[in-house]
């Protein structure tokens, strides 16, 4: 399936959408399931009052045309952008396969957590990424500042990349849910379940998986945390078979390295959910 760009995007960049928060994101996107008026996305989500504002709502659908997942066919009029890749996964996921497809500068949302992967911390002080980011990702026509970091992860969080510790630490394992959905999305598409194809798979399609891709790759310290609350919640098998050619780097796993992997049944509890899910939202500003 091909993945379609949306038509006359904003020109703001995407890290300087700070009043956009995820759970806005998402829950504008529902609200557009076909082509539908401006005026109605604001009744609908921006509470009555002396003070209010359409401002956050805007933003929200800007911030979703950028991404590609709605087009404006006038100032007035929204509708989504329809037969999209990974239409069939949580909104959660596509967001992370929409930012892969950003062309530059667009791509800088996706290249920070490529930094995140590449310095291999399960912890990460905001300041010290800022830093890094500066350094890693200094070719874009605006200035990186710790504001721009927290509107990516204050982004990123909810969709269960990343979490965040007292607005100041950046917890990089993504969400138990994210992997295991990703990892049962691949099972279903490609019927195999060798793990570094997998992973591969995950990584030209979502999000950064490797810290170092030489030899034979080693998955970064905050996913290898997440494969290890799996395999001890008895949802995900790790093995290595004795003739296994095709291996992943897994510091946590019993052998270091895997071949291949078996899922369990997804658990029906809040650790297994997404970050957003049955979250009742009412925008206001």
């Amino acid at each position: 399936m091909t993945y379609t760009y949306a038509t006359d995007k904003p020109a703001r960049d995407l890290v300087s959408y700070q009043s956009v928060r995820g759970a806005e994101v998402k829950a504008v996107f529902q609200a557009i399931s076909e082509a539908t008026p401006v005026s109605q996305l604001h009744s609908q989500f921006v509470k009555p009052s002396a003070e209010s504002s359409t401002r956050s709502v805007d933003y929200t659908i800007n911030f979703l045309q950028t991404l590609d997942f709605v087009d404006k066919p006038s100032d007035r009029t929204v509708e989504p952008i329809d037969g999209q890749p990974f239409e069939d996964l949580p909104f959660e996921l596509r967001v992370f396969h929409h930012l892969k497809q950003q062309k530059q500068p667009q791509d800088h949302f996706a290249r920070i957590h490529e930094v995140v992967v590449e310095q291999d911390m399960v912890l990460y002080d905001k300041e010290d990424l800022l830093e890094d980011v500066k350094r890693e990702l200094g070719d874009y026509p605006f200035d990186w500042n710790v504001q721009k970091i927290q509107t990516w992860y204050n982004l990123m969080s909810p969709f269960g990349l990343v979490s965040v510790r007292d607005n100041q630490d950046v917890l990089t394992s993504p969400a138990p849910v994210v992997v295991y959905d990703l990892l049962d999305a691949f099972t279903r598409r490609e019927d195999t379940t060798q793990l570094r194809k997998a992973l591969d798979w995950i990584e030209t399609n979502f999000f950064g998986c490797y810290e170092d891709r030489g030899g034979i790759p080693r998955v970064h310290a905050g996913l290898d945390s997440t494969l290890d609350v799996l395999v001890a919640d008895d949802i995900l098998e790790l093995s290595t078979p004795s003739d296994a050619t095709y291996e992943v780097k897994i510091p946590s796993a019993n052998a270091d390295k895997a071949s291949s992997f078996e899922l369990g049944e997804r658990p029906s509890t809040p650790a297994y959910s997404y970050p957003l899910e049955s979250h009742e939202l009412e925008v206001s500003q």
